[in-house]
């Protein structure tokens, strides 16, 4: 019973052919013989797994492109439906460049709108 599990969970898995420079394989060579892997496999293996999990924590935003007016009534009806916000939550809510929104803002400070807390 153990080989059908172990074939089935071979079949689940797939080659994907690399090219790497070879200073970069002396590297992962050097590593392998440091920390005692199995393998280079296994390090490149542990590397990816790594390397999607932080990629996958990556929050990607789709800058909008408005218009002053647009974006500060856009700040102000965020703000309304809130006690305080920061700045950066604003930008990635509204999708809106960070240094915008800190513009946005502060016209909207100098209006009586918006105080800093």
């Amino acid at each position: 019973m153990p080989r059908n599990i172990l074939r089935t969970q071979a079949r689940k898995a797939r080659m994907i052919p690399i090219r790497l420079p070879e200073v970069q394989v002396n590297k992962v060579d050097e590593i392998v013989d440091t920390f005692g892997y199995k393998s280079r496999t296994d390090f490149i293996r542990e590397a990816i797994e790594h390397y999607v999990k932080e990629v996958e924590l990556v929050k990607v935003i789709k800058i909008r492109n408005i218009s002053r007016e647009e974006a500060k009534r856009e700040i102000r009806d965020y703000l309304k439906s809130r006690d305080k916000a920061w700045l950066d939550e604003i930008a990635d809510d509204l999708r809106l460049d960070f240094a915008f929104v800190v513009e946005m803002v502060e016209e909207l400070e100098k209006e009586g709108f918006v105080k800093e807390v």
